[in-house]
């Protein structure tokens, strides 16, 4: 299978499944979940705080005056429409008030993003900006008018069929009009060397309320409508190019393939649909990208996208794109200790501005890495992660590297199948089941019926009036063997990846697709950044 742009493209699955896990834990109806996943900017955390803080009631809606028509009147769409909108409707002020531009009193090297919707448009300039300043101070980054018509620019040309192609730049005729029935103006520029003081001469309009989608049809335009339809739709793409989420319009990756590489394939995994690798990626861009679905599906993101000519990676976390940068290539060698800057413009964890300390302890993943394979474990090697110890978590909740974890250790078992080590793989490290470090007094958990709880519904433990026979399963405690409680520190490193996914905050297993375990702290001694 290959990374395909449904599921990063619109979060469809992803969010539907939200939606699903919101109304199970909260009892709010679909529309609810619908509803606050939305405020909530896609983060289930944030979304049913939102939602118990208001006792369980949907933000108040604006009754419907006496005698308003309770239905919009019908609006007859252009052809194109349907290839770029979802709806034949006004399109959402995410779309028609974001604006290309820093807010006054706050970083000016970044672009705040007031509402959910065009983060990736938002990322693809903001990233090029960063290509020109990646190597400056935070302090000196500026996204200027010079700067995103620089962006633009790039932008514009490069979504051009050939060389030979005019770029075409369109606008509404009535400026901020963006419904089905506006009429747009459409400027056909064929001197590729005038593209960017035209550019200039319209900054305003870009870097204004609703200049994305002036940005956004301008490129589709130059494209051509024929050849993005193709193009969306090979590999199992689809369109519309901003398709709706719940109550959102969001980018999809076949339009941010669109603005970053000038072609509006989406598919950004390692494979092509024929199964053989995906070489459409590379050289095509300055900048790259590092996704969390590459470790919650198991489909790697492309190497180009991984490692590409400047330091900044556009970050995808499944809800929301951000970006995160570095003044250098950092080496790809273990042990490199280098600094990321960070950005995110969506509340509610931004607008924020980070520096990020990373420590590559396995260094970078350079080319294809290779797929796990399942061994079956040998005795003596730790078998199974139960629980972390409640006390840990209490005292200290964000630093699972501290935490003691309760695992059993694997025993010889006929029944279990498992590739065979070949010499090139080394054994997995053994641990003793008597080592007095990681044993405790009291009640304790019986390895054998463990394995069996899901047949039997007993998860309880053996108490401690018994300490050597367990009356369960009527053997002794050697017999049946017994589980243990050791440092996160002492566990074999796949059982300490594991966790790190596991507890981790969403950007660290994002970084880690590209620096594999790295320790990621922010410098400001505060918890890591939302992404």
């Amino acid at each position: 299978s290959i990374l395909r742009p449904k599921p990063l493209r619109s979060r469809t699955d992803a969010n539907k499944l939200k939606g699903a896990m919101f109304k199970e834990m909260t009892g709010a109806s679909a529309e609810h979940a619908a509803m606050f996943l939305e405020m909530a900017g896609g983060d289930m955390e944030t979304a049913i705080q939102l939602y118990f803080d208001g006792g369980g009631a949907a933000p108040m809606e604006v009754e419907q005056q006496a005698g308003a028509s309770p239905t919009a009147p019908s609006v007859q769409a252009p052809e194109w429409w349907n290839v770029i909108w979802p709806c034949v409707e006004e399109p959402p002020e995410a779309w028609t008030r974001q604006q290309l531009s820093h807010q006054d009193g706050s970083w000016k090297g970044g672009i705040p993003q007031p509402k959910n919707g065009p983060c990736g448009v938002l990322a693809v300039v903001h990233g090029l900006i960063l290509v020109d300043q990646h190597h400056l101070d935070v302090s000196q980054i500026e996204v200027s008018a010079e700067a995103v018509a620089n962006a633009v620019s790039k932008i514009l040309l490069r979504c051009r069929p050939d060389e030979g192609s005019p770029v075409k730049m369109v606008r509404p005729k009535e400026k901020g009009q963006y419904g089905p029935a506006s009429e747009l103006y459409v400027t056909e520029i064929t001197d590729p060397s005038s593209v960017l003081d035209t550019v200039k001469a319209r900054i305003q309009d870009f870097q204004g309320p609703g200049g994305i989608i002036d940005l956004m049809y301008s490129a589709i335009w130059t494209r051509g409508f024929d050849l993005v339809k193709k193009e969306a739709t090979s590999e199992g793409g689809e369109l519309p190019l901003v398709p709706k989420v719940f109550n959102s319009w969001l980018c999809s990756m076949e339009l941010l393939s669109l603005l970053l590489r000038g072609i509006a394939r989406g598919n950004v995994g390692i494979y092509s649909g024929d199964g053989t690798r995906n070489t459409s990626w590379d050289g095509a861009c300055e900048i790259g990208l590092l996704s969390s679905f590459e470790k919650e599906q198991g489909i790697p993101v492309n190497e180009a996208l991984k490692a590409p000519k400047v330091p900044v990676w556009i970050l995808h976390g499944g809800d929301h794109f951000t970006l995160a940068w570095s003044k250098c290539l950092p080496s790809e060698a273990p042990g490199t200790e280098f600094s990321l800057n960070f950005w995110n413009g969506l509340p509610p964890g931004g607008p924020m501005l980070a520096e990020l300390a990373v420590h590559a302890v396995k260094g970078a993943i350079v080319g294809k890495e290779a797929q796990p394979k399942f061994f079956k474990p040998e005795p003596g090697e730790v078998d199974e992660v139960i629980q972390a110890d409640p006390a840990d978590k209490a005292q200290k909740p964000n630093n699972y590297r501290s935490w003691r974890f309760e695992v059993t250790l694997a025993w010889d078992r006929p029944d279990l199948e498992g590739e065979v080590r070949g010499p090139d793989v080394p054994p997995e490290p053994k641990v003793d089941q008597e080592d007095a470090r990681y044993q405790r007094s009291g009640p304790w958990r019986c390895r054998s019926c463990y394995d069996k709880r899901f047949q039997t519904g007993d998860f309880s433990l053996v108490p401690d009036e018994s300490p050597d026979f367990c009356p369960k399963c009527n053997k002794t405690r050697k017999e049946c063997g017994w589980s243990i409680w050791m440092p996160f520190a002492d566990l074999p490193p796949k059982k300490q990846e594991m966790l790190m996914v596991r507890h981790a905050k969403k950007i660290e297993p994002i970084l880690w697709t590209k620096w594999p375990a790295a320790e990621v702290r922010n410098t400001s001694g505060g918890e890591l950044p939302a992404c």
